[in-house]
C-alpha cells in the first residue's frame, strides 16, 4: 500500500513538473537544427597515399564543429587508382553520407596539383561544396588548379558548418542550401 502511495505520489509530481516546465519551453523553442554529424570513411584500396588520405581528413576535422569524419564502414570509400581518370579526383556525391571519391595521383601530377589538395578537395564535395565560378583560385580547395594549398577558404568552411546544421526543416523562404555561393556543379 505505501509503495503505491508513493509511486502515485511520484508520477503527479513528474507530471506537474512536466506541464510547468513544457510551457515556458514550447515558448522560447528555436527551430530543430540537425546534430552533429559523423560520416564514416573508409579507405578501399589506398595504394601509397593512405597517409594523405588520412591527413586530409584531419584538415576537415581541425576546421569544423558541425560535421566530422571518422575511420569507419558504410560511408564514403576513397580508392586509389594507378591509372589516368578523368580528373585528378572525383566525388559520387555532393553533401552525403556515404559514396565513393577516387584518387588518380598520375592526373594530378599532370595538373600539377598537390595530391594532399586533391583530396581535401573530394572531401569538400562530400561535405557539400561545389567548385566556385573561379576555378584556378588557390585560396579555395574546391578551385581546383595547379596548387599545393590543401586548407578550405573561410568561407567554404562556413558553408559547411551551415549545410551541416541547417534547420531539420527549412524554414519559410530559407534557402535548402548554399549552392548559390558555390554555384557551379561538381564534376
Amino acid at each position: 500500500m505505501l509503495r503505491r502511495k508513493l509511486a502515485s505520489t511520484a508520477l503527479c509530481a513528474l507530471a506537474a513538473l512536466a506541464l510547468t516546465t513544457g510551457t515556458s519551453v514550447a515558448a522560447t523553442a528555436e527551430p530543430a537544427r540537425a546534430e552533429a554529424k559523423t560520416i564514416n570513411y573508409q579507405t578501399a584500396q589506398p595504394g601509397n597515399l593512405a597517409a594523405q588520405i588520412d591527413e586530409s581528413v584531419a584538415i576537415w576535422n581541425k576546421v569544423l564543429k558541425n560535421v566530422q569524419f571518422a575511420k569507419g564502414s558504410g560511408g564514403i570509400s576513397v580508392s586509389v587508382y594507378d591509372g589516368t581518370g578523368p580528373a585528378p579526383g572525383t566525388a559520387s556525391c555532393v553533401g552525403c553520407t556515404s559514396g565513393v571519391i577516387k584518387i588518380y595521383p598520375r592526373k594530378a601530377e599532370e595538373y600539377k596539383a598537390g595530391i594532399v589538395r586533391v583530396i581535401v578537395h573530394e572531401f569538400g564535395h562530400i561535405l557539400s561544396l561545389n567548385h566556385p565560378s573561379d576555378i584556378g583560385n588557390c585560396d579555395k580547395v574546391m578551385a581546383g588548379g595547379a596548387c599545393d594549398n590543401p586548407q578550405p577558404s573561410a568561407d567554404e568552411i562556413a558553408a559547411v558548418d551551415r549545410f551541416w546544421n541547417r534547420p531539420v526543416l527549412p524554414a519559410p523562404g530559407a534557402p535548402a542550401d548554399d549552392s548559390a555561393i558555390f554555384g557551379t556543379p561538381a564534376r
